[in-house]
């Protein structure tokens, strides 16, 4: 009778708990939608691994029962397309049980529209500090008017991430020096690398013609903040100011310069548009490669090494440079923001989160050294790197950062092209917050 009785107890505790829960950032209380259906938007399928076949298939069903979730629906579109369609959906209403997954390059557009929630209005301090550090540090950086819309542990968070990435191969074949103990000895500085790769670029076949570089092709914009300085700041008020005309981001602009145009030691072609199969071919020393591509290494034909990006005379070590990726976001008409930001707690636990962080880095890696690096890199990103692309991409030379990067490739001062945009950069600026 006693044990009936208990069996009992329990049932009726588990029925009234249904939709009572606790994550692991918060106490969300009861979570209730009703029947509603949810929709996720996305440009890659997030939610697959939570059907049937998936690594975590069942998560989102047992969610579902949990918060009486009547069904959901997966938006899928193109990678280009994923920011109008959610602009869309919130214009025409249909976006008030969605979950955004949007990529960096729509955040500023929906953000200044009105059509993210703030987030800080229904999660109290402590929710952000259980959050893992680099999406922390995001979210204060990347605020909009004073408001947070990032709250989720389940983020590409580090996966454009970019590190220098070195072929041991090649540099043991040209007698150059040990990146890993140069970096070991306070060495690894970009007086240094660039010293290493004008050694390894030659033409290897005696061709007449360049077949081998030091360095791979990169963002001008990722020497800006390697050397210290930003594309955009805030003042002591929060304000947001174009910064371009620092003298550490100028040096930045012409250490690129320098590499790409004068001593021509970094390959011209793209990484986008055929450069990483070169590097994986072995024809580059260094490469500087995003987090994710790294992955490829399985497939390289030589052991390569993880770094940093060098010291600079600006900066007083190396710095990692986080870039931006996707996240999940609420739209500002959702109906249940609340219920929103719990489900997406049930399904991106920050253990998981931790757990995937520990198997990304172990398919990247291939000595300990780079194990290491990769994990002080976790805890060491540099927050600032959160480049306001509504300013323009490298290629997009009628607004200010891409006009730029169009000027110092045809040879114009850094200092005089930056000069040039300052206005109207600073003008974008003021429209997109409102000043």
């Amino acid at each position: 009778m006693k044990r009936a009785l208990l069996v009992f107890v329990l049932v009726l505790m588990l029925a009234s708990s249904a939709f009572a829960y606790t994550s692991d950032r918060m106490d969300f209380g009861t979570i209730d939608f009703k029947g509603a259906t949810v929709s996720f938007v996305m440009h890659w399928d997030a939610i697959s691994q939570f059907e049937e076949g998936g690594g975590r298939a069942g998560v989102l069903q047992e969610a579902m029962e949990l918060f009486n979730i009547g069904g959901y629906e997966k938006v899928v579109v193109g990678w280009g397309d994923v920011g109008d369609t959610a602009l869309n959906r919130f214009m025409a209403g249909e976006s008030k049980y969605d979950l955004w997954r949007v990529p960096f390059a729509f955040y500023w557009g929906l953000a200044s529209r009105g059509a993210l929630f703030p987030v800080n209005e229904i999660l109290p301090d402590e929710y952000f500090e259980a959050l893992p550090k680099i999406t922390h540090d995001r979210n204060l950086e990347l605020a909009f008017n004073g408001q947070l819309y990032f709250f989720s542990a389940g983020t590409d968070d580090y996966g454009h991430a970019t590190f220098v990435v070195f072929n041991k191969d090649l540099l043991d074949a040209e007698g150059l020096e040990d990146p890993y103990e140069l970096y070991a000895n306070g060495q690894w500085t970009f007086e240094k690398l660039t010293e290493m790769a004008r050694k390894a670029t030659r033409d290897t076949d005696g061709d007449g013609i360049i077949d081998q570089y030091g360095l791979s092709n990169m963002d001008p914009k990722d020497l800006v903040y390697a050397y210290g300085g930003a594309i955009t700041k805030r003042d002591e008020n929060g304000k947001v100011y174009f910064a371009m005309d620092s003298e550490e981001a100028i040096a930045g602009l012409r250490q690129w310069v320098d590499w790409v145009l004068v001593d021509k030691i970094a390959s011209p072609t793209a990484l986008a548009s055929g450069g990483e199969a070169e590097w994986g071919a072995g024809k580059y020393a260094f490469a500087f490669l995003p987090f994710y591509a790294i992955g490829n290494h399985t497939s390289w034909p030589f052991t390569h090494g993880i770094l940093p990006w060098p010291q600079s005379p600006y900066t007083d070590a190396p710095r990692f440079l986080p870039g931006t990726a996707d996240a999940w976001f609420v739209p500002a008409n959702a109906e249940y923001p609340l219920g929103l930001v719990a489900l997406d707690n049930y399904l991106f636990p920050i253990d998981n989160y931790y757990e995937d962080l520990d198997n990304y880095i172990a398919g990247r890696v291939a000595d300990k050294q780079a194990y290491e690096i990769l994990y002080t890199a976790v805890e060491n990103f540099w927050p600032e790197d959160y480049y306001m692309n509504f300013l323009g991409g490298r290629w997009n030379g009628s607004l200010p950062y891409g006009k730029v990067c169009g000027d110092i490739n045809n040879m114009i001062s850094p200092a005089t092209s930056v000069a040039e945009v300052k206005a109207s950069a600073q003008t974008i600026i003021d429209d997109m917050f409102g000043y």
